[in-house]
């Protein structure tokens, strides 16, 4: 998998599959999204491509962590998700 920190780095995929979202702990439900992707790009010969969002948006929109509490550092939600097969993940600012 490889992490993409600058969206205009990523080059052009191949028939993307793209989902978005924060997926903090790539918890079962995460997992089954991830799937589906999985299994879309496979079927179309595409790439799969995880846009998440970092700092989380409650940072953000919020008022700083305050009592957020994230169940894993981008870092192990990278690694969970390389876990997967994905092809790309995009870290976007928030």
């Amino acid at each position: 998998m490889k992490v993409i920190e600058d969206l205009s780095a990523l080059e052009r995929p191949l028939n993307a599959v793209v989902t978005s979202g924060t997926f903090d702990g790539v918890h079962l439900g995460h997992q089954k999204i991830l799937k589906k992707l999985l299994n879309t790009a496979k079927e179309i010969n595409g790439e799969s491509i995880v846009l998440t969002f970092w700092p989380h948006p409650r940072f953000v929109l919020g008022n700083g962590w305050g009592d957020l509490r994230l169940l894993t550092t981008f870092e192990e939600k990278a690694k969970l998700l390389a876990e997967t097969g994905l092809d790309y993940l995009v870290k976007v600012p928030f």
